[in-house]
């Protein structure tokens, strides 16, 4: 069931820095509990975070998905949390949004791009494995309210999924994916989609100082300047792929072949 594009140690590599990324080694050690207890924790999260990448690389592979093949991977999401002490029924409540990011990369297939909807609220939903993972190391070492909310997190999560599209934008050539900067190049071209971006960048940024002046938590400083930080690489990293993007490229693109105009003009 498992795609043989995906490398086991590669994928590994790849959960390890993305929980860097989204500062989780930070958080568990805010907990008293001892290291080997925190690398076990990690470990399920790894597990969690593998079984949720096989349910997107099946997406990613495939314009025609399988039923059977989807519904294998979220009876394994939901067996990876369960060792969270999270049964069958409450999972639904945390696996929501993960539901949510399927349908919308599903809707691909109907001709339905992420650029009908909201750039908050498409970016807010992409984050859903990130949350998801947040909320059970927010509960499992009880860091509310002394390290803040899960709330708190909004703009960091935003503007690191806006980068992640932006950091896979080479790779996410070769699959169907929901890369929002990918499509909006596609159909608008390199200078509106640049315009698009920098708006969106500045939104996070005005907001995220609003958040900050209204947060607490022993966490406000570090996920504000850790935001701040993020936009500045962003908004260089979204200069960078612009100027290396090439209609040749464009052309190759898996999603190219499915739903957009051979007539593209960048």
């Amino acid at each position: 069931m498992i795609e043989q594009h995906i490398n086991e140690a590669d994928l590994r590599n790849k959960i390890l820095s993305l929980f860097e990324y989204r500062l989780f080694p930070q958080l568990m050690l805010k907990s008293t509990e001892s290291g080997e207890h925190i690398s076990q924790f990690t470990e399920d999260l790894v597990q969690l975070q593998a079984a949720i990448y096989y349910l997107d690389a099946h997406l990613e592979a495939h314009w025609q998905t399988d039923e059977a093949i989807l519904s294998w991977h979220w009876r394994n999401i939901i067996k990876h949390l369960n060792i969270f002490g999270i049964d069958n029924k409450a999972s639904a409540t945390y696996l929501n949004h993960i539901k949510k990011y399927e349908k919308h990369e599903l809707d691909l297939r109907k001709g339905k791009t992420p650029l009908r909807l909201d750039m908050e609220y498409f970016y807010f939903y992409k984050s859903c494995d990130v949350k998801l993972l947040r909320r059970l190391i927010y509960e499992k070492y009880k860091l509310s309210p002394e390290y803040g909310q899960l709330s708190d997190w909004r703009y960091y999560d935003l503007v690191t999924e806006v980068n992640d599209d932006l950091e896979d934008f080479n790779e996410d050539l070769d699959f169907i994916n929901g890369n929002r900067f990918l499509i909006s190049i596609l159909h608008h071209g390199k200078q509106k989609t640049k315009s698009i971006f920098d708006q969106f960048l500045q939104i996070i940024e005005d907001k995220s100082i609003e958040k900050y002046q209204n947060t607490h938590g022993n966490m406000k400083e570090e996920i504000y300047v850790q935001t701040r930080h993020q936009i500045s690489e962003t908004r260089n990293l979204l200069d960078l792929r612009l100027e290396s993007v090439t209609l040749e490229s464009l052309h190759r693109s898996e999603l190219a072949k499915y739903m957009i105009s051979k007539d593209i003009v960048i």
